[in-house]
């Protein structure tokens, strides 16, 4: 691809302002790699009564079986408090619960810590979240003598320091530490998340319209680490422009999985 500047390159955070933190869970039932697990755990949590459900709920100071909230967003879940509900299981979605790994959740604002609502809003099948691992902070803490932030060395609060330094993923994004990035800030893939006057400068220099699909793919194959924190280097080159998005088109087809999916040789399955 041909090379772009990288000075002075625009801060993720400034082309993309909109960031929600993360969901966090608080405890590791209502997640699981398959939803009849999901089901029969919520099944085993009503038969229990008193003490004995509190202690399978797992309570925590955000949640507890007499704590209050309200339906996530799109969602039917109950309102009445854990320690006196009833009946099924709200219908398991699919989550990314940690990098490449979808997992099902039960999508009970009861059950959840900090569910993120706003996050639940916006998620609809148009919607793409741009999640930020924690790999860049934690190269970038190391290169100035200090220690990452979000936790000690080896813990997931620390960030990996090998792994991709941006996700893209259709679904509802559960894992930390990273900031979440949604490419659109209404359902229906309505207003995009883009800082004002950001695809028109981008159409002046480029001479074309530049829709949001095309930022983000941008943004997926030239990303890097700053001192101020992930950073997009810009051109005003069309061709390298093109071949970036070429590449970044790529990179969100692999990590969303949209469409045919990958295949190993002779068309097996991975």
């Amino acid at each position: 691809m041909p090379s772009v500047t990288h000075d002075d390159a625009p801060l993720l955070a400034d082309l993309m302002p909109w960031s929600v933190a993360p969901p966090r869970l608080g405890r590791g039932w209502p997640a699981a790699p398959d939803p009849a697990a999901l089901k029969a755990r919520w099944n085993a949590l009503m038969k229990a009564a008193g003490p004995d459900r509190e202690a399978l709920l797992q309570p925590s100071r955000s949640r507890t079986g007499h704590t209050a909230v309200g339906q996530l967003p799109g969602r039917s879940g109950g309102t009445e408090r854990l320690a006196r509900a009833s009946g099924p299981c709200p219908e398991p979605v699919r989550v990314l619960r940690s990098p490449f790994d979808e997992q099902w959740l039960i999508p009970d604002q009861r059950l959840i810590d900090a569910a993120r609502p706003e996050l639940w809003r916006v998620a609809d099948e148009r919607q793409i979240f741009l999640v930020e691992t924690g790999s860049a902070a934690g190269r970038g803490a190391r290169t100035r003598g200090e220690r990452p932030r979000g936790g000690a060395a080896g813990t997931d609060d620390a960030g990996d320091a090998t792994g991709p330094q941006l996700l893209a993923t259709s679904l509802l994004p559960v894992l930390r530490p990273g900031r979440v990035r949604p490419l659109y800030r209404r359902p229906g893939g309505a207003e995009p998340n883009l800082a004002p006057g950001l695809p028109e400068h981008l159409t002046a220099r480029l001479g074309r319209e530049v829709p949001a699909l095309d930022v983000l793919a941008w943004t997926m194959a030239v990303v890097r680490p700053g001192p101020g924190g992930l950073a997009v280097p810009l051109t005003g080159d069309a061709g390298a422009w093109d071949a970036g998005v070429e590449v970044g088109r790529r990179m969100l087809w692999l990590m969303r999985r949209d469409g045919e999916r990958p295949r190993l040789p002779g068309g097996r399955r991975p």
